[in-house]
């Protein structure tokens, strides 16, 4: 998941493509002069000064994906170990015991790319892409480039090609398709990550799976039988986590908790205090501490009480 530090710096390079220009455009539907009043954040997120025809917006994601594509190519380069061997498969595993991260890597694949589709989508919305085609062209792009790192891995002699990763990645950006598509699935249903930084540890914050617990909710705010009822602020949960497998010598045991939860749907609750545009935020981060979960380790093959421990695990 470290990775996806290399996809912010492509907003440098996706200006490629469209009739821009710092200062003054002929608008081509009324052959007028349009002022470039533009602030430098718009500039830099390449909002065009006129709008963009189809052709010049499918010319856009190209440029996207090609610059993508070479960044990640010469970042592997410079800074990890990518074309140091020849193609390699890796067998990462799925969810056991024997895995190094009990499963939570899988995971952090299928929500960083459900997570960077929802962010090209929104950048080629602000394009002016149609929503039909962002909702292809979002999760497609996100797609290309998790895959493109996965081939970079084949040439790594530390990590090599997880078809498992691949995997996850295609569930995250088909996910995001598919909530996207059906209105109804995305009244009702999120996949969320509950996160909070463990600064006391050496893990940098992309890879800290001891911080994190990945979950759907189910939202009943979505069902029109309680769209106008109390039960709205309630939700059911699904999520997993695992704690003592990364930086494992710090932990007393290992866990692969997975665990049902009965929550407040934080985000219908600041939405009905009128901050509606915060809101879409907890529909896709979760605010710990506001659901009771009853979770069962299959480590040790027990209950895991609400509460019970610690929220790093039991550490050392």
């Amino acid at each position: 998941m470290k990775k996806l530090l290399l996809i912010p710096t492509l907003s440098l390079g996706l200006m490629a493509g469209g009739n821009i220009d710092n200062y003054t455009a002929i608008d081509d539907n009324t052959s007028t002069v349009v002022v470039d009043d533009r602030t430098y954040l718009q500039m830099a997120m390449g909002k065009p000064l006129t709008p963009l025809t189809d052709d010049e917006l499918r010319r856009r994601v190209l440029y996207t994906n090609a610059i993508g594509a070479g960044v990640v190519m010469l970042w592997g380069t410079a800074f990890w170990d990518y074309f140091t061997t020849k193609p390699v498969l890796g067998d990462e595993g799925w969810f056991g015991k024997d895995t190094k991260y009990g499963g939570a890597d899988k995971l952090g694949h299928m929500y960083s790319t459900y997570l960077w589709s929802l962010g090209f989508s929104s950048l080629y919305e602000y394009w002016g892409m149609k929503e039909d085609d962002t909702m292809i062209y979002g999760p497609l792009t996100s797609w290309v480039f998790q895959g493109l790192m996965e081939v970079g891995d084949s040439f790594s002699t530390t990590q090599g090609f997880s078809y498992e990763d691949m995997v996850m990645n295609t569930v995250g950006a088909a996910f995001y398709y598919v909530r996207e598509k059906y209105p109804e699935v995305k009244r009702k249903v999120d996949l969320r990550l509950e996160y909070i930084p463990d600064f006391n540890s050496g893990v940098d914050f992309f890879t800290q799976y001891n911080s994190m617990k990945y979950l759907f909710a189910l939202k009943f705010s979505g069902f029109d039988s309680m769209e106008e009822t109390p039960m709205k602020y309630f939700e059911l949960q699904l999520g997993y986590y695992t704690r003592g497998y990364s930086e494992h010598e710090n932990y007393n045991t290992k866990q692969r908790v997975g665990y049902v939860g009965v929550g407040i749907n934080t985000a219908e609750v600041l939405k009905a205090m009128g901050w509606t545009k915060t809101s879409k935020i907890l529909n896709y981060y979760q605010l710990p501490y506001t659901y009771v979960p009853f979770g069962y380790d299959f480590d040790t093959q027990g209950y895991v009480a609400p509460y019970s421990q610690p929220y790093f695990g039991d550490k050392k």
